[in-house]
């Protein structure tokens, strides 16, 4: 070692720089300046393991884990050298194999334009100084592996935590929140934005369904610095993404109105879903490679520019990457997981699509089954409510045979009294004190006259005829028979109709008296003052088409106790009436296959929606 003048301090500034905190490539590169400065050689590299390739002299040195020295006295001889190692043959090099017992890492290489000879004190420094290279090389590595190993662990710990809490419920919405969440926390795999779109089979469409994220840079750092001072194992974690399950954000907003067609097979997403494989979009590299991840239609996610997926996730779509996971059921590919660094510009390794895969594989059975639980619950509703309309109907019909009966016995008496009520009446003097009593046998003839009447028509089905009909024609004529008294109260009219209404197949003498029938109730509910809101529009519902009438007014609502019987007839609130004006508009609805709704607020007032199937459109 005496044989160089500055022997010990380069070895000495090797193993500070070895043993530093420093990045191993600035270590690196400060080593090998440090060497080439110390030997004034022309340069001094280190020759990774991957760019050693075969059959070149380099890989030579590297099978026989022996250095090669090349001086004056020791000329080059070996014959095969590759047009890549070329430019390493100076006059004089040396090219040492970093290794140790366990692992390779490449090759120290020092080289001289000018002809020397390496002396026995400057051959032990070199080797010296390599071990030392290679020593820092292995920590780096070792030190890598260990991390990578606690990341690992930290995520299997997290999957199995999700997993169990994935066990502990069927609701949907909490389920896939659980899952996006779990990959965005620093715990979990750490992307900065999740966003999973699932297959809609019936209309071959990819819908979004949620998305969780910050929704700018600020509010990430703020996330950052949260995380990274909380304190917590994978089960306190869960806990608290399945406590807080509401999720306002824009990004989420933003996902949850995108439907992506399946049929676009050149976009990312339809891709993921028809392929049934992930993708790792990765920064292009060229403008080429950037026109050759175009979709030619797409997502139009923020409807900025364009319409593929990177276009409407970045502002900058030449600078961002993302990756897709394809979500499978029993079977099949039932949605698509995707995620991006879109803030902290962090590349997606093959390590983090492995472990989002395992994530989504457990996700997508829990989903899938939250969906068939889902559609369970809503079967298991319909047919509650068909089985209660069942019960109605068959109430209703008894009912109506009974009523219909009764109504017909009681007529012909009743027809008998007020004939001769009335008969009586004429024959009686005006001054004769049994006149009031014939007059008031002939008035409560006919108030029973009038609700038999009423009786009669709930219970006797009637033979419709049918025609097309517009409805704002229909409600204008209703409320043409009260006008009168609009105009004498104090009671303000407000009519919203628009102005394309697809017309209706109905009898339009039934829906006139369900329509002044509704508007009567609405005006004697506010007692002489108030606001009367009428408004006609066309409604898209399922995919099907529809016009909806909204009759709202001021009133005092309806008593919540009451409003579940409201369409029962004979059910009333009031002294003077029978209960037959709503389950008489109920039946009009219903029998033109409409529905009618009630939004009440008691002591604010009540809202009727009827809703009609529109005509379809004839083919021009």
């Amino acid at each position: 070692m005496s044989a160089h003048p500055d022997g010990y301090d380069l070895l000495k500034a090797t193993i500070e720089l070895s043993t530093s905190s420093l990045p191993i490539e600035t270590k690196l590169e400060r080593m090998l300046q440090s060497i080439t400065d110390g030997f004034q050689s022309d340069r001094s590299l280190h020759l990774r393991p991957e760019a050693i390739l075969k059959e070149g002299f380099l890989y030579r040195v590297a099978e026989r884990r022996k250095p090669l020295w090349v001086d004056e006295e020791t000329p080059f001889q070996e014959e095969r050298v590759l047009a890549e190692e070329r430019d390493l043959l100076c006059s004089s090099f040396a090219c040492i194999p970093l290794s140790d017992e366990t692992s390779f890492q490449g090759i120290f290489y020092i080289g001289f334009s000018k002809g020397r000879k390496f002396s026995s004190g400057e051959v032990d420094l070199l080797l010296l100084l390599t071990k030392e290279i290679g020593a820092a090389i292995r920590n780096d590595q070792l030190h890598g592996a260990a991390e990578d190993h606690e990341k690992s662990m930290r995520q299997l710990s997290m999957l199995m935590e999700l997993n169990r809490a994935l066990l502990t419920t069927v609701n949907f919405e909490r389920i896939v929140h659980m899952t996006l969440t779990a990959i965005t926390i620093g715990d979990g795999l750490g992307f900065n934005r999740a966003m999973l779109f699932l297959v809609n089979d019936k209309d071959r469409v990819l819908e979004g369904t949620m998305a969780v994220g910050p929704n700018n840079a600020e509010e990430a750092g703020e996330i950052w610095s949260a995380l990274s001072q909380r304190k917590g194992n994978p089960s306190e974690l869960i806990a608290k993404i399945e406590s807080s399950t509401e999720n306002h954000s824009v990004l989420n907003s933003m996902v949850k109105g995108i439907q992506i067609p399946l049929e676009h097979a050149q976009c990312i997403l339809s891709r993921t879903v028809l392929e049934g494989r992930t993708f790792n979009i990765g920064v292009p590299h060229d403008e080429e490679e950037w026109l050759q991840t175009r979709c030619e239609r797409g997502c139009h996610i923020g409807s900025e520019v364009g319409c593929y997926v990177s276009e409407h996730l970045s502002r900058d779509p030449k600078i961002y990457a993302f990756a897709t996971i394809p979500l499978w059921g029993k079977g099949k590919v039932i949605g698509v997981i995707l995620v991006d660094n879109f803030y902290n510009r962090n590349p997606i390794t093959e390590e983090d699509i492995r472990y989002l895969a395992m994530f989504s594989n457990q996700a997508g059975l829990a989903i899938e089954n939250a969906m068939l639980y889902r559609n369970l619950e809503e079967v298991h509703q319909e047919l509650k409510e068909a089985q209660t309309f069942l019960v109605h109907q068959e109430k209703m019909a008894a009912l109506g045979e009974l009523s219909t009966s009764i109504a017909h016995e009681i007529r012909n008496p009743l027809v008998s009294i007020g004939g001769f009520a009335r008969r009586l009446d004429r024959a009686l003097p005006a001054d004769a004190s049994e006149k009031r009593y014939a007059q008031t046998i002939v008035k409560e003839v006919g108030r029973l006259e009038k609700i038999l009447s009423q009786i009669l028509t709930y219970t006797h089905e009637d033979a419709m005829a049918l025609k097309e009909l517009d409805l704002r024609e229909v409600v204008e004529e209703s409320l043409s028979m009260i006008s009168e008294s609009l105009r004498n109260g104090g009671i303000q009219l407000s009519k919203e109709f628009s102005e394309k209404v697809p017309g209706v197949k109905g009898d339009y003498y039934q829906l006139k008296q369900a329509f002044f029938n509704l508007i009567s109730n609405a005006y004697e509910s506010m007692n002489g003052k108030g606001n009367l809101s009428i408004r006609i529009h066309p409604l898209l519902k399922n995919g099907s088409s529809f016009v909806r009438v909204e009759v709202e007014d001021t009133g005092a609502g309806i008593d919540p106790e009451s409003l579940h019987h409201i369409f029962n007839p004979f059910y009333t609130t009031k002294d003077n009436r029978l209960g037959l004006g709503l389950p008489i508009i109920h039946k009009i609805v219903t029998s033109h296959q409409g529905q009618i709704e009630v939004n009440n607020h008691p002591g604010k007032g009540v809202t009727f929606l009827l809703t009609l199937p529109a005509q379809e459109e004839k083919q021009r």
